[in-house]
């Protein structure tokens, strides 16, 4: 979903644009944060720059368009963290590109969960039924454990829940279907698929409640969003910094408070 490296950048409230990498590490009290474009992220990085202020310190925000290179930068030094993964996809991540990159805290959680408008619940669902699924592997196997959990199909055994994809699936009574599509896709699927995985924040977007949705995730399988570093660099003074200021009241109340108030994320901490 990303294109070209342009970026913008919050230095104490002020926006301005460079080109991806554009940070350099000669000041402990610059803090240089990667993040993706999202309402969620910029939102919460606005607040987390002024609680910082109040801390001595000034945090630099790029807000990429390629999550690879923005990842890859953090892993090279070339920023101090990263905020736009959860754990299963920073693992996810390691594992393809052989990075070594650790989750220094946790920030919140974005539930998902199966929605429809053509049916009432998952037990409604007719034979056949198509269902859309996010392609990203770091998030495809979350629906299936889903209607695993509904008893519409059912998984091998032994399998890692994180490692879950179709192929795993030995019993699907309802001949179910699936559809990997990218993020940006899940939303417009809605009306054409008989149900589709979307994250909370996506139900927002449209109008709709988590509790709308006709299946709920397993809160054990909801993986939180964290501010990832180097390994090694989780107690540096800056990382420290940043953790104490994004568990604030003020981060808090605005993730609380991103989606008009209702309850759409939910702080990890």
């Amino acid at each position: 979903m990303m294109k070209k490296a342009l970026v913008s950048l919050l230095i104490g409230g002020a926006l301005a644009v460079a080109s991806l990498p554009a940070f350099s590490q000669s000041d402990d009290k610059t803090i240089h944060l990667l993040i993706e474009g999202l309402k969620v992220y910029e939102d919460s990085a606005k607040v987390l720059g002024q609680e910082l202020q109040k801390a001595g310190y000034t945090l630099e925000v790029q807000a990429f368009t390629n999550g690879v290179q923005a990842s890859l930068a953090v892993e090279k030094g070339e920023a101090d963290a990263g905020y736009h993964r959860h754990q299963a996809s920073l693992n996810a991540f390691n594992a393809q590109y052989g990075t070594h990159l650790v989750a220094a805290f946790k920030c919140f959680t974005d539930p998902a969960g199966l929605f429809s408008k053509k049916y009432p619940s998952l037990q409604d669902l007719p034979d056949g039924a198509t269902i859309a699924v996010h392609v990203e592997p770091a998030n495809y196997w979350r629906p299936f454990l889903i209607l695993q959990k509904a008893g519409l199909i059912r998984l091998r055994d032994g399998v890692k829940p994180t490692d879950v994809t179709e192929k795993d699936i030995i019993d699907n009574p309802k001949h179910l279907k699936f559809v990997a599509l990218d993020y940006a896709l899940l939303i417009p699927a809605l009306q054409d698929v008989d149900a589709s995985f979307l994250y909370s924040t996506q139900a927002a977007e449209i109008g709709l409640s988590y509790q709308d949705a006709i299946g709920l995730e397993d809160p054990q399988y909801q993986s939180p969003d964290v501010i990832y570093v180097q390994n090694g660099q989780q107690q540096s003074a800056k990382i420290q910094a940043l953790e104490k200021a994004y568990h604030s009241a003020a981060v808090k109340q605005s993730l609380l408070d991103s989606y008009g108030g209702k309850p759409v994320l939910i702080p990890a901490w």
